[in-house]
């Protein structure tokens, strides 16, 4: 019944997701909020926002291990997006296509989470008014990354002029919509933590590989779903900059799960295991940097080798993780 439950959340978290970036791109169009908002801040967030729930309800009932491998396990599972959108758009390699700016957004999201992953490891346990000095550093620098990203797109117009895609559609059915989505996330995402504790006491897999991997590939569906509609539009800048500012909205996530967690600060109760997750993430994200730069035009079975890499990569830190879970 464990895995009913889990899947049902994980549908209903697929849906929702999609509806919540469909209606937070009509509450945009309709307000005249510009594309670099949309892709720096509004399209990560709502895409977001299952990690985000998941991960504080898992904080709630006790599970830090679930909360935080959740935001890692997703950065990691992101940067697979890539290689799974380059499969499918069958255009030759996906990177050729991509503006360097996006550097930024990824170079800001290896720093949070190098910082983050430091953090477990050193395990400061500080804490100020009840909130990790460690998780506070991680939302000041969060904050100065997204004022760089938002300047650089700024002073760059890297926003790209659209014609008016819901010309039948109200506001306020974007706003209603949008309402519910998230109502559905909320509901969704409890269910979804809950049932993954259950799943990873059951199992015996432990609770940093479900956190990083079966929990994390779920709630970054509403990302894949999102970066493959962008790219078959043809809009590969879209779909690139939703993955990498997710990754550095998700380093976000931990700084709230550390104000839901009670106890020492969230980085300083979890197991060390979490760290490698981020540090694999840091590498594959480097993979992508080296792909957008490098713009190698040679591809194998219509994957490019920068997608390949990150494959390999992620299958590495996946049979990694396994053993290290089953040993927990």
């Amino acid at each position: 019944m464990v895995w009913l439950y889990f899947f049902v959340s994980a549908a209903l978290i697929v849906y929702a997701g999609m509806s919540l970036s469909k209606n937070a791109d009509i509450i945009a169009e309709k307000t005249g909020l510009g594309g670099a908002l949309i892709g720096a801040l509004l399209l990560p967030v709502v895409t977001s926002l299952p990690e985000i729930v998941t991960s504080a309800q898992a904080a709630i009932i006790g599970n830090p291990d679930i909360a935080v491998g959740n935001v890692f396990g997703s950065n990691m599972f992101n940067i697979v997006i890539i290689a799974i959108v380059d499969l499918v758009q069958g255009r030759g390699p996906l990177m050729v296509h991509i503006k360097l700016g996006h550097i930024l957004t990824a170079g800001v999201g290896i720093l949070l989470s190098a910082l983050a992953a430091i953090f477990i490891i050193i395990k400061m346990n500080i804490a100020i008014f009840g909130i990790g000095l460690d998780t506070l550093i991680l939302l000041l620098v969060y904050l100065a990354g997204i004022r760089l990203i938002l300047r650089y797109n700024k002073r760059h117009n890297l926003e790209e002029e659209n014609g008016e895609g819901y010309p039948d559609i109200p506001l306020q059915k974007g706003i209603i919509g949008f309402i519910i989505s998230g109502i559905i996330i909320v509901f969704s995402g409890r269910m979804l933590a809950n049932t993954g504790n259950e799943i990873a006491q059951i199992t015996g897999l432990g609770s940093s590989f479900v956190g990083s991997f079966l929990i994390a590939i779920t709630t970054s569906l509403p990302e894949l779903v999102a970066t493959f509609t962008a790219a078959k539009m043809g809009a590969f800048d879209m779909a690139i900059g939703n993955i990498l500012g997710a990754n550095v909205m998700n380093i976000l996530i931990i700084f709230l799960t550390d104000l839901f967690y009670v106890g020492n600060p969230v980085l300083s109760a979890i197991s060390i295991e979490n760290g490698i997750t981020g540090l694999f993430g840091i590498c594959l994200s480097i993979i992508a940097i080296i792909g957008i730069i490098y713009r190698s035009k040679k591809s194998v079975f219509t994957l490019g080798y920068d997608s390949w890499a990150i494959i390999i990569g992620y299958i590495l830190a996946a049979l990694l993780l396994f053993n290290l879970g089953i040993t927990l």
